[in-house]
């Protein structure tokens, strides 16, 4: 018999290890033999006494007996194991093989999603909650200039640049938030030249209503900017180009190229033809109202306090999300149509509700504003006709304008706000803060509520420059008389520190998601 020893580092032989292994696997048969010769040298000297020899004989075939049943245990073990083994085996393969399979689908659907991504005329960019861009299209690389390598993966803060990330921050926080975003802005293109863009950010949701990231669509609208037409006009199509593209599915037109409004909208909805199915809405009158509750955040019982949201009713009791509609209705004009009629069905409602309840505070009924009803000089006109006409009295209407559009077209706004106050109905200045926290758009605007932007809601604990916003509009809110909303709490918690800091009201899902406004109870006196 020979022996291999291992080899320390040092070179000597590792004997200890070996000599013990050795003795592991030759022990119980080294035993045996001992023991056999054990017993028959007992009954050597025992000179073959009959009751010595059975005795000892006994005890001989009980070694014997033991050995046979490790033998026989170890052999069993060793079936085991092995058929254990070709298990796990038979599974590693499988699982090797599915994944594979995972991998070339996903590689396949990637690369189709790519080439849909480049062959989209806009620039298209998905970026995930932490801001980490996921994707792009070629349109987006080569408007900005970029190598693969130096956006996907990056934050979008460093494929951007600083400047013109921190134009864009609060926008991109309320898309993260959940919220649909569109907005114009002129920049310089890396080469210096000057360009007007178009931006959507559309959050991308999971069915239980969270927030994975954005879908971010920049149009260049140039050209369009440059003679002199309005971005929300509708465009017009050659006579050419109307025999084979239908006018109404057209959502840009740039240089020549086309961003059909229909392949984003009927991915959302499944719907073939979204102007003609939002015409149809109008006509069977398919929309509802929906409400979430804004409360005290002291607790004290003061009026109802409700934002209003409008929801398309689809079949088997759907919801067309917000940002299927709403796009349809910018690209045809309509979303004057839609404010009139959000605007008459709570006019409808209050009056009805009040006649059969009589147990309710004043309530008060939050709707946001269209920029092209901002516009609208005969808005005022409609909103008397329909205070009347329902019998109810104004202060229960609270319109909330975008503090973006009061900065930008701030002669609309303030002739706005200013027949809003004449009829007695309230005003609300919403997404306040978001950027930088100025109170100048106050000097000239009558507002009764400033709703602070949620973007500076979230992390005030452990923000320090949010904690310092929050702080100075709590005080000068107090100083002026204007009542102060927070927007996008997730948290009840927050509710004691908010009202530390000043703010009267608090709005989110940590408050209350969107309710059918039917389900609404009204809160005895």
């Amino acid at each position: 018999m020979t022996f291999r020893f291992a080899q320390t580092e040092g070179g000597s032989p590792n004997f200890t290890g070996t000599l013990l292994r050795w003795l592991r696997r030759f022990m119980p048969v080294v035993a045996t033999m001992a023991l056999v010769a054990a017993l028959l040298f007992a009954m050597y000297f025992t000179e073959l006494d009959w009751q010595w020899v059975t005795f000892l004989g006994g005890v001989l075939f009980a070694a014997l007996l033991a050995l046979v049943g490790r033998a026989s245990r170890a052999e069993w073990s060793i079936a085991r194991r092995t058929a254990q083994l070709s298990q796990v085996r038979d599974r590693l393969a499988h699982e090797i093989s599915s994944r594979t399979r995972a991998q070339i689908a996903y590689q396949a659907a990637e690369e189709k999603m790519r080439l849909m991504g480049d062959a989209m005329p806009e620039m298209l960019i998905y970026v995930n909650a932490e801001q980490w861009v996921e994707f792009h299209n070629q349109a987006f690389r080569v408007w900005i200039g970029l190598r693969d390598v130096q956006i996907e993966g990056h934050k979008m803060s460093e494929v951007f640049g600083q400047g013109t990330y921190g134009d864009v921050q609060a926008r991109v926080m309320k898309a993260l938030g959940g919220e649909r975003i569109t907005f114009e802005r002129s920049q310089k293109m890396a080469d210096g030249t000057p360009c007007r863009l178009h931006i959507a950010y559309l959050p991308h949701r999971t069915k239980q209503g969270e927030v994975l990231g954005f879908l971010g669509v920049l149009a260049d609208i140039t050209q369009r900017a440059q003679a002199g037409t309005e971005t929300s006009a509708k465009p017009t199509a050659t006579a050419e180009e109307s025999q084979t593209v239908n006018p109404s599915l057209v959502i840009s037109q740039t240089g020549g190229q086309t961003l059909y409004l229909k392949s984003i909208t009927q991915q959302l909805t499944g719907w073939s033809d979204p102007a003609a199915r939002l015409r149809q809405a109008f006509e069977r009158n398919e929309f509802l109202l929906y409400s979430q509750n804004i409360v005290s955040v002291d607790g004290t019982p003061r009026e109802n306090f409700y934002e209003i949201f409008i929801r398309l009713q689809e079949e088997e009791d759907a919801m067309a999300p917000p940002g299927a509609f709403i796009p349809v209705a910018e690209h045809l004009n309509m979303t004057t149509d839609l404010d009139h009629w959000v605007i008459r069905n709570v006019v409808n409602w209050h009056r009805d509700t009040r006649r059969d309840t009589v147990h309710w505070h004043d309530a008060l009924y939050g709707i946001n504003l269209f920029p092209a009803t901002i516009s609208n000089p005969q808005f005022g006109a409609f909103l008397q006709r329909e205070l009347a006409r329902g019998e109810i009295p104004p202060q229960v209407l609270c319109f909330e304008i975008p503090e973006e559009e009061a900065i930008e077209r701030p002669a609309a706004v303030t002739r706005l706000v200013t027949e809003l106050n004449r009829l007695g109905c309230r005003v609300a200045l919403g997404g306040f803060g978001g950027g930088k926290v100025s109170f100048d758009t106050l000097n000239h605007l009558a507002v009764h509520f400033l709703k602070i932007d949620g973007s500076i809601i979230r992390d005030i604990e452990a923000n320090p420059v949010n904690l310092a916003k929050i702080t100075a509009i709590g005080r000068v809110s107090k100083a002026i008389g204007v009542r102060t909303v927070a927007q996008f709490v997730e948290s009840i918690e927050l509710l004691p520190r908010l009202h530390e800091l000043g703010i009267d009201y608090a709005q989110g899902y940590g408050i209350s998601r969107p309710q059918p406004i039917d389900e609404l109870l009204p809160r005895a006196v």
